[in-house]
């Protein structure tokens, strides 16, 4: 459940408010709502009944204790139930995103199928934007939760749906549920004419019903007959009257009540008692007046009182005593010791402290009488004023000493975590919050968020990451982006302070995006392992990667940040399709194929084969498990879970638009025939075909004539069919009616332009769609009145909508990007690219990531500047009204020199690297500094390198090309800044794609290994031995001539030994052959042994997609054998449990085995103690797009250092084995049980490295 809190983004747990609420709640009242008919024909599902139950009341009516008893009373019943309580002001509690994310908690925590179906999301990686309701409802409710088979109904119980913020998405949403899903729906309010609205425009069936004061004086009678005998009263008579006079000038208000009590509690006569009475107001206002004016007739309390109503007002969350007490001696200067006996009497009980010790304002109504506008009192709150305060105070913490770090750390940050402040979670989560809240005109402000940069910003990082959640860090990103772009509306955007601030706005949303999994997995690795590797102007870079003995890294690096994180390339095929759900985006190809990638890391997840025909579309249900895939002939429904396709049906005309409607039970296409078909999810059945044409408004005339596109809204039930230089027509999916025409210019206009592309946008609340044209126009449009929107010109034949529908993105046929607000059209971001046209975009479901399709590959792209602050995600809208659009960022990306990518790299053991291109070239890198310094020489015909291998012993280098020739030259200066190539001692051509070239110890001797061959060559240039290998897909051969002058080969799931001169097998096969376990066995994927020949590593492994399991195994040789009849292998060491996490093995160094694991940390394995520990070391990660797609081509250094070929050049990672983070594993099964030891070691602490490293 823990791992759940934190995918959901869990605060407090919802259990909380439920107890608070009946601790209040007196035993014997509530008991009408329970006894009443609508209520419990609502609990019991009688038939007709409806499924929603709407109490209304005024304020302080009883509302939410109702709601309690409720929730309490359906628990009674062992039924199941999830509840929420709205609170306006309070962050995490005022948004249907933050309803919606507990009661996804709460019904995992009981219902066993939610919570695998929501643990499966989060161990997958599914995206989800916490603060995006339509994604949560879409991705976790409609797509999972309400696919589970529930044993009995289930309830949800909301209190106070009018104080969310957002209230108004949420019962569309209720609509549209399906009949046979058993939820019902009990929620309170104050009586709403926007709720009464929605409800009639949505066709709710709900019971409604209002408290009245009738229903209220029960239960308020039940608390004065409890409380009189706290009263100076002693007749029964005169009890009883005054009962019943408090009773009647309450109004029926609960509230009013405790107050009233709460003053007589202090009288000490019957006539004191009357004088209450006689002076208290019945109206709340004026009630709170009194307690005001009461409160500054004592001036010693007055500043205490302010700061209490402050914080307990304007904090983003309740704070406990703890956190209250530390936030006023920071604010005041003051030590209260003693605060929850005196917080309470201080500010004339308006705040009380809860059961969680947590400080509560008594009401809403008190939230909203405090920050009204024109109230004159000493203890009025404004807003912009509080706000600033609360975000200097939080800053101040910020700043401080405590949280500084030492660039000589000798502890973990774990022991220096319990020396925090309890202020610090608060300080730390909310600063940002209470920033984009405040005046923008405040020049101090840029001041302290300047030195907050400046001091502690990797601090705070890392204990934002130590929480296990990074959504805080895009949260930040966008408050203060949000209110940098608002004070530029005042305030010059100059300065060095204002540009500093700007940068680590953009570095923040960066480091999320590029380095958000190694962050949560090492905290600490922001102060050592992120800076060294973001771009050279980053204002991260240039601030801290001179760290002392930090992670070093040189050669090629970005200048500024990549928005392009990866590159897909598919050399023979062609990119048609493109489509992305959750954690997944598929790719379909021209050969018929559909390729699916993991959308976190871009890693291939499998592979489906539609047929022979190439795949045009591709469209997820509203989870990532149906897909439907189509062609020219064929229309396909697969279940990507399994990777089975469900049915499949003949497409008779071509397809123009494939489609679900919004439950995913139908699946829909439209034809260049005017045709749309209907098919059966479940059976594969066709339901209906229905015919649409070209409307001609003049008369009541069609015609047939062939559209152009079309376009399926499952969200909106809407189809668009656009014929040529024709308007647009608009159909209803639910009746097939017409609904009308769009003309971009007038409606008497014919031909008009033609339609490039159209989209409609998927959130229902927006009710928009878009269309691009010819003439370059981009229109937004309604698509139910057919009237203009906004329009600009764009020239973009592409377009793609985010899940959220507030971003829309364009493509044109140069390769440039745009992404505008979809209602406004302004531009927010643009990327020229010098590539090919744009086939098609989507979005990922976190609304930032984008892919793109050209040719033969696919783009991955997630731009900064499409991160936003939304208007309604903070519970407030003050600020709103300032916004103002940024400067559009237009991002110019670098293509790399095809011809100079590297194609082959080897160390040469000296501190150099030997590297061929693509060209035919063969060139030399130094290792220090990662620059290449000479080129040694090129193959005839610029014919591509494809392998290299280097024999120190002889200084012999072998290059392979493309054409299968083979040069080996001794390559002299070894040890000077100069080398020198001299004439090939062996030019051959083999005839065949060479695989593997591999040299015997003494350099004398090359093995060549084709698919059907193997060959020993002498370098003087004749063949010594040759085997038939017949055809094989995967093998690797490595030597061991360092003790035995024998080859070992992988293959077949077994490792044979081999004579290196005859190329024959040793005859004793009970020792020349290492077998695994019975069964199929995957692929060899690497083999290594280690430099002295002593350990040997196989890694087997499945291709992408495959179902087998992976093994990573390592053998102990025997170093005195003498021949290979002698080379026996023992101390078979089982890495099996975290083989699958192993992308790439590297190589050996010294006594390490270092491998990339699948998130892109180089690991390592010492080989002395594995028999001992059941362990790998952690050391520093790759960025993600370095490593990401593409063959990975590695090399190690004599001193260790990692080197990395990146497309034209390369990248060598200095000081990156001191690192070290253990992480211990088990054995209990197939898959790994590990745990990552609870410190993390830099690398100047003592006696920790057994050897010095270089």
């Amino acid at each position: 459940m823990k791992a759940l809190a934190g995918y959901l983004v869990q605060g407090d747990m919802p259990d909380n408010d439920l107890a608070t609420v009946l601790d209040r709640q007196l035993d014997g009242t509530c008991q009408w709502l329970t006894n009443d008919i609508e209520y419990k024909s609502w609990r019991a599902g009688v038939e007709d009944a409806p499924k929603l139950l709407w109490l209304s009341g005024k304020p302080a009516t009883g509302k939410s204790t109702l709601a309690a008893h409720a929730v309490k009373e359906l628990y009674d019943r062992n039924l199941d139930c999830s509840y929420f309580f709205f609170k306006h002001g309070d962050k995490s509690k005022s948004s249907v995103a933050s309803m919606l994310r507990s009661f996804a908690y709460q019904m995992a925590s009981t219902n066993p199928q939610v919570r695998s179906a929501i643990l499966a999301m989060h161990d997958n990686g599914v995206l989800v934007d916490a603060d995006d309701e339509r994604t949560l409802w879409r991705s976790i409710f409609l797509s999972r939760v309400f696919r589970t088979d529930f044993r009995q109904p289930y309830f949800w119980v909301i209190d106070a749906l009018d104080e969310c913020t957002d209230f108004a998405c949420f019962l569309p949403m209720l609509a549209k549920i399906e009949k046979k899903i058993p939820l019902r729906v009990f929620f309170t309010s104050r009586p709403s004419s926007a709720i009464q609205t929605l409800v009639l425009q949505e066709k709710l069936q709900v019971s409604a019903k209002q408290i009245t004061t009738e229903d209220s004086f029960q239960d308020i009678r039940c608390i004065l007959e409890a409380s009189a005998r706290f009263l100076p009263i002693e007749d029964p008579i005169a009890c009883e009257k005054l009962i019943t006079k408090i009773l009647h000038k309450s109004n029926g208000c609960f509230l009013w009540v405790a107050l009233v009590l709460k003053e007589l509690e202090t009288t000490h006569s019957e006539q004191q008692i009357q004088e209450v009475l006689d002076s208290v107001p019945s109206e709340m206002d004026s009630l709170y007046t009194r307690i005001l004016d009461t409160m500054a007739m004592i001036p010693r309390n007055r500043k205490l009182a302010q700061a209490i109503l402050r914080w307990t007002v304007c904090a983003v969350r309740s704070l406990t005593l703890e956190e209250l007490k530390e936030a006023i001696r920071l604010d005041l200067g003051e030590v209260v010791p003693r605060l929850e006996r005196t917080v309470e009497s201080v500010c004339g009980h308006l705040v009380h402290v809860d059961r969680n010790s947590r400080v509560q304002i008594i009401h809403q109504t008190v939230r909203a009488f405090l920050t009204q506008d024109g109230l004159v009192s000493d203890f009025a709150i404004n807003k912009l004023q509080e706000h600033s305060r609360l975000a200097e105070v939080c800053l101040q913490y910020l700043c401080s000493d405590e949280l500084k770090s030492s660039r000589y750390r000798r502890r973990g940050s774990a022991t220096r975590a319990a020396k925090r402040s309890v202020f610090a979670e608060y300080a730390t989560v909310y600063f940002s919050e209470h920033i984009v809240r405040s005046s923008s005109s405040n020049d101090n402000r840029i001041a302290t968020l300047s030195s907050f940069f400046n001091a502690n910003i990797l601090s705070w990082l890392e204990i934002v990451a130590e929480g296990g959640d990074l959504y805080f860090l895009t949260k930040t990103a966008k408050n203060l982006k949000a209110y940098m772009e608002r004070r530029a509306k005042y305030t010059s955007p100059l300065g060095q302070q204002v540009h500093a601030i700007s940068s680590w706005i953009q570095d923040l949303i960066h480091i999320v995006t590029n380095f958000g999994r190694p962050l949560l997995t090492s905290p600490p690795s922001i102060h050592f392992l992120i800076p060294p590797v973001c771009p050279r102007n980053s204002i991260i870079y240039r601030q801290y990667h001179e760290y002392p003995r930090c992670l070093e890294v040189v050669g090629q690096s970005e200048l500024e940040w990549d928005d392009r994180l990866s590159c897909i390339n598919f050399p023979e095929s062609q990119v048609l399709a493109i489509a992305s759900r959750d954690n997944r985006f598929v790719t379909g190809l021209s050969d018929g194929r559909i390729v699916l990638y993991h959308t976190s890391t871009c890693q291939e997840a499998g592979q489906l084969i539609h047929g022979t025909e190439a795949v045009r579309f591709l469209v997820f249900g509203s989870a990532n498990v149906l897909l439907a895939s189509g062609g020219r002939q064929i229309i396909a429904l697969w279940d990507t879970t399994t990777g089975s396709r469900l049915w499949a049906v003949d497409a008779t005309e071509r397809v123009l638009a494939l489609g679900f409607n919004e439950d995913d039970t139908i699946l829909m296409a439209t034809t260049i025939a005017n045709c749309t078909s209907c098919w059966s999810v479940e059976a594969g059945e066709e339901l209906e075909k229905f015919f649409v044409s070209d409307q001609i408004e003049d008369d009541s005339s069609t015609y047939r004539r062939p559209p152009s596109h079309a376009q399926i809204s499952g969200e909106l039930n809407l189809l668009a069919v656009c014929y040529r230089q024709r308007p647009i027509n608009l159909w209803d999916l639910e009746d097939r009616s017409f609904i009308g025409q769009f003309h971009k210019s007038a409606a008497d206009v014919y031909p008009g332009p033609l339609v490039e592309a159209m989209v409609f946008n998927p959130n229902p609340d927006v009710n928009l769609a878009a269309a691009s044209y010819q003439d370059g126009d981009l229109v937004i449009f309604n698509p139910w009145n057919q009237k203009s929107h906004a329009m600009v010109e764009a020239n973009a034949h592409v377009l793609a909508v985010s899940p959220d529908g507030a971003t829309l993105a364009t493509g044109d046929s140069s390769g440039t990007v745009q992404v505008f607000d979809f209602e406004t059209l302004g531009l927010l971001y643009r990327s020229t690219v010098n590539d090919f046209d744009i086939r098609a975009i989507s979005f990922a479901s976190n609304n930032i990531r984008f892919f793109d399709i050209r040719r033969d590959h696919c783009n991955v792209w997630e731009p900064s500047a499409i991160v936003r602050q939304t208007a309604t995600s903070d519970g407030s809208s003050e600020y709103c009204s300032e916004g103002v659009m940024g400067d559009v960022e237009t991002v110019g990306i670098h293509l790399s020199d095809e011809s100079q990518a590297i194609t082959a790299m080897v160390s040469d053991g000296d501190g150099y690297l030997f590297c061929g291109k693509e060209s035919g070239s063969v060139v030399v890198y130094e290792a220090k500094t990662g620059r290449q310094i000479q080129e040694l020489y090129r193959h005839a015909g610029n014919v591509a390198i494809l392998l290299l291998e280097w024999n120190d012993r002889e200084s012999v280098l072998a290059s392979i090309d493309r054409s299968s020739r083979i040069l080996v030259r001794k390559i002299s200066g070894k040890g000077s800044y100069k080398r020198f190539a001299e004439p090939p001692s062996l030019d051959r051509s083999i005839g065949q794609a060479v695989r593997q070239v591999l040299f015997h110890s003494s350099g004398t001797m090359l093995l060549v290994s084709t698919s059907s061959s193997d060959q020993i060559w002498q370098v003087g240039g004749h063949q010594l031995a040759s085997r038939n290998a017949g055809g094989r897909l995967s093998w690797q051969w490595i030597s061991c001539d360092s003790t035995t002058n024998s080859l070992l080969l992988a293959a077949d799931g077994q490792i044979q030994c081999f004579d290196w001169k005859t190329l024959e097998e040793s005859p004793l096969s009970t020792i020349s052959r290492v077998t695994l376990e019975a069964g199929d066995c995957p692929p060899v994927v690497s083999m290594k042994i280690s430099s002295q020949g002593s350990t040997v590593c196989a890694h087997f492994r499945e291709p992408p997609g495959g179902q087998g399991s992976a093994r990573l195994r390592l053998w102990s040789a025997s170093r005195s054998a003498k021949t290979a009849q002698d080379a026996i292998f023992k101390d078979i060491t089982n890495f099996d449990p975290i083989a699958t996490e192993v992308k790439m093995v590297i190589g050996f160094h010294k006594l390490l085995l270092l491998f990339l694991d699948q998130s892109g940390w180089v690991c390592s394995i010492c080989v002395e103690k594995t028999v001992k520990e059941r362990a790998y070391t952690r050391h520093f990660f790759i960025p993600y797009g370095w490593h990401c797609s593409g063959e990975l081509i590695f090399a190690i250094t004599a001193k260790g250092g990692i080197a990395l070929v990146r497309k034209d050049g390369i990248a060598v990672f200095h000081r990156g084995l001191d690192f070290e983070d253990r992480v211990v594993f088990g054995m209990d099964g197939d898959a790994a049980t590990s745990r990552t030891e609870p410190h993390w070691q830099s690398p100047v602490l003592e006696n920790h490295i057994d050897s010095p490293r270089s």
